[in-house]
């Protein structure tokens, strides 16, 4: 019996293998994973970038511009933004960047600058942390996304059709959980991705890819942060919440 998430792979695989990304994000078989954040939300995402970030109103219609250019996602008008149509999974993603890269900026010198991110999604962080990134004076040496190999396929075809200069990025297979990441001392990721996959698959991260990281940041929305196997520097709820109620922000 096929499960929610196979439906996702199989649609992945599917639009990689015709190698045709034209509606991809409003694709009901892509959608409920990656591309559900509500109008509601959305705002709420705006109102923290533009309460808690230095970002301009130029600045979030240029990121959504670009991201929304490709995969037809389903765009909502917000009247801050002059009422031009955006995707509310952009907003998110610039969020999300902005709390990733001002972390970074806080460590300062003893800020990993490899970062190594779990579960991509097609790969719109990766893709906000890059044009973002100079604006928190952040240089970012590397960039790695592990992931399941339909999944990167994705990954590799939307950031090349996005922004061809992001092919420095590089990929590898979930199944090696690291192991074949030639990097120590790295910054990682991982927004609802890790909290959500199978214990036992948790364990594999944490004894073979930890060791190579210093810092980093997750969204944590299933297990106890007890269970998190890192020591955490501090968290607060997310917000807005796009789960549970137990949802956390996670710096590290």
């Amino acid at each position: 019996m096929s499960t929610i998430y196979d439906v996702y792979s199989d649609y992945v695989a599917s639009i990689c293998s015709n190698k045709n990304l034209k509606d991809f994000k409003s694709n009901p078989n892509y959608l409920y994973m990656l591309e559900h954040i509500s109008k509601n939300q959305g705002q709420q995402y705006l109102n923290c970038i533009t309460e808690k970030t230095a970002l301009s109103k130029d600045d979030i219609i240029e990121f959504c511009t670009i991201n929304d250019k490709i995969g037809k996602p389903i765009t909502v008008e917000y009247p801050f933004l002059q009422d031009i149509s955006v995707s509310p999974s952009s907003l998110r993603y610039i969020y999300h960047a902005h709390l990733i890269l001002s972390h970074m900026k806080r460590l300062g010198e003893s800020c990993p600058r490899d970062i190594v991110e779990i579960g991509g999604g097609y790969g719109g962080l990766c893709l906000a942390i890059h044009h973002f990134a100079p604006r928190y004076d952040i240089h970012i040496n590397s960039y790695t996304i592990c992931d399941l190999t339909n999944i990167i396929r994705l990954q590799e075809m939307y950031l090349n059709e996005v922004n061809p200069q992001l092919m420095k990025v590089h990929f590898v297979d979930a199944a090696m959980y690291g192991k074949d990441i030639p990097r120590n001392n790295m910054f990682l990721i991982s927004n609802y991705c890790l909290s959500e996959i199978s214990m036992d698959h948790q364990i594999k991260y944490r004894e073979i890819l930890f060791p190579k990281v210093k810092h980093g940041f997750f969204v944590w929305n299933a297990i106890s942060l007890d269970k998190l196997g890192l020591r955490h520097l501090y968290n607060e709820p997310e917000i807005p919440v796009s789960g549970n109620q137990f949802n956390k922000y996670v710096w590290f």
